[in-house]
């Protein structure tokens, strides 16, 4: 007879890749994450995140395809509103997972990885300086990629 202690630490690889596929599931607190969009994104990108045309650029729909590109996963967390936001790293992270999970279902990649804290402190300053051409230049990449749902401009 095995001692008990044994047989519960024989278990618990079991146990962890059980709960592994509700960890993975579980990518941003959507309760927290919209009441951060509201307080810190929304009163430019709008409600429902469709932008200003010509002014502020829509997130709804488009920014899953920024993520697909490594420069663009950068992009998206170092346009200047995300990086000098008054959310904190694990804030920011929350919400551009919220993001890409409610907005950004369509244009979402399936091998997208969940944004961490410590990705986004690692990358996230300096905020971008010349927005609009580094813009550009994933919109050409993407276009190239066969993606014409992005515009060139906002």
């Amino acid at each position: 007879m095995k001692p008990r202690a044994v047989l519960v630490a024989a278990a618990l690889p079991a146990l962890f890749m059980a709960a592994a596929p509700q960890a993975q599931a579980q990518e941003y607190d959507a309760p927290r994450a919209r009441q951060d969009w509201v307080l810190n994104c929304m009163g430019c990108h709008t409600a429902d995140g469709s932008g200003i045309p010509g002014k502020v650029p829509a997130l709804r729909n488009s920014l899953g395809h920024f993520v697909s590109l490594p420069q663009g996963r950068q992009f998206v967390m170092r346009v200047p509103g995300a990086a000098n936001s008054a959310l904190n790293d694990a804030e920011l992270a929350n919400v551009l997972n919220w993001l890409l999970a409610t907005m950004n279902e369509q244009s979402r990649p399936a091998s997208f990885k969940p944004y961490t804290a410590e990705e986004i402190a690692a990358h996230r300053r300096p905020a971008l300086t010349d927005v609009a051409r580094t813009r550009m230049k994933l919109v050409k990449e993407l276009q190239e990629n066969g993606v014409d749902a992005v515009p060139e401009h906002y």
